[in-house]
């Protein structure tokens, strides 16, 4: 970071800049009592507030569960129906079985 020239106009301002904020003495009871009138919420109540939210969540979930169970179990059977084409061509003629094997 480059120095700041003493003779910026800038640089003089903000040297000369200062905050002092006006002290409030009822601030920090003001803040307690604030704090006492929210009462300490239950689960259930912090569900019912937010039942949507989670209900899309807990939906979301689900979709996504099942779509990614369905393209594995679809991997897994395109697969084994390719073994199950190869073992069958082999019994019916093992002359295939040996086209069919790298």
């Amino acid at each position: 970071m480059n120095p700041s020239d003493p003779n910026d106009p800038l640089s003089r301002i903000l040297a000369d800049w200062r905050v002092s904020p006006k002290s409030e003495p009822d601030f920090r009871p003001a803040v307690w009592q604030r704090i006492q009138q929210h009462p300490c919420a239950t689960w259930s109540s912090y569900l019912r507030a937010h039942l949507v939210g989670w209900t899309v969540t807990a939906g979301l979930a689900i979709v996504v569960a099942g779509w990614t169970g369905h393209s594995v179990a679809q991997a897994k059977l395109e697969d084994r129906r390719d073994e199950m084409v190869v073992s069958y061509l082999g019994k019916l003629d093992p002359r295939v079985m040996a086209k069919l094997r790298p």
